[in-house]
């Protein structure tokens, strides 16, 4: 290598190694984890629910705030929600984790999801999100998997699947 190659790969890499004098954590902040809001969530059903019952799902939420508040919405496609349970405010004051009730109804059996929507605004008046979805399991799903169609050997005993097929002839 000439000199003047290693001279370039030696200021290449002190510049690289090299950080400005005047960041903080906070100049950091979005990049040391997941971007978004400072938030995590989790939730408990709080009994079985059977078809055309009433159910409460129990969010937890987890936040890194000193200061701020939290708008949380929440929506579902197959689940009625209570209008109560539809959004609500939480002020941010490090005193967590908050818990919050979702009241529903499932009119039907089957996995439904109710789907969360958290929008942060610091003391600083920045403004992050986070999502979240909670899988609600409601009557007994494994009546309505699909049964499992019976298997069709071959001559050696290896299964096939048969397919449908139309057959044109052209003279």
């Amino acid at each position: 290598m000439t000199r003047l190659g290693l001279f370039t790969v030696i200021a290449i890499a002190a510049t690289a190694c090299a950080a400005p004098e005047n960041t903080t954590a906070a100049d950091h902040g979005a990049s040391a984890g997941k971007p978004g809001a400072s938030v995590s969530f989790s939730h408990t059903l709080q009994a079985p629910i059977a078809p055309g019952g009433n159910g409460v799902l129990a969010l937890s939420i987890v936040e890194n705030y000193d200061a701020g508040a939290m708008e949380i919405s929440a929506a579902s496609d197959g689940l009625d929600l209570a209008a109560s349970s539809q959004s609500t405010s939480l002020s941010l004051d490090g005193a967590s984790p908050h818990r919050w009730d979702v009241f529903f109804s499932a009119p039907a059996a089957g996995v439904f999801y109710v789907d969360f929507a958290a929008t942060v605004t610091d003391r600083n008046g920045v403004a992050a999100t986070r999502s979240y979805s909670a899988a609600v399991q409601v009557g007994d799903v494994t009546a309505l998997a699909k049964p499992d169609a019976p298997v069709t050997l071959d001559a050696q005993g290896e299964p096939v699947m048969i397919m449908e097929a139309d057959e044109t002839v052209e003279e």
